[in-house]
């Protein structure tokens, strides 16, 4: 799936980009939004964007850019 559809508070682990420019995906893995990184959607725009949380860091990401993020669900802690 991609951000963009993921649910609002899922944990999801970012799987890689597709549809987007090498420009835009260097930027993203400049700010921490590279494969096998954790992260939540805290809210969305009412553009369509939304505003992320990777550990303590929040991002606010356009809809197009959304939809270049591929993710995958966080598997649930063991212990």
């Amino acid at each position: 799936m991609t951000l963009d559809l993921a649910p609002r508070g899922l944990p999801v682990v970012t799987t890689g980009s597709r549809g987007t420019s090498p420009a835009v995906s260097r930027r993203l893995a400049e700010l921490g939004i590279r494969p096998g990184v954790a992260l939540r959607v805290l809210s969305r725009t009412s553009g369509g964007g939304a505003i992320l949380a990777l550990g303590d860091d929040r991002l606010a990401v356009s809809r197009h850019i959304l939809a270049g993020i591929e993710v995958t669900e966080s598997a649930p802690a063991r212990g």
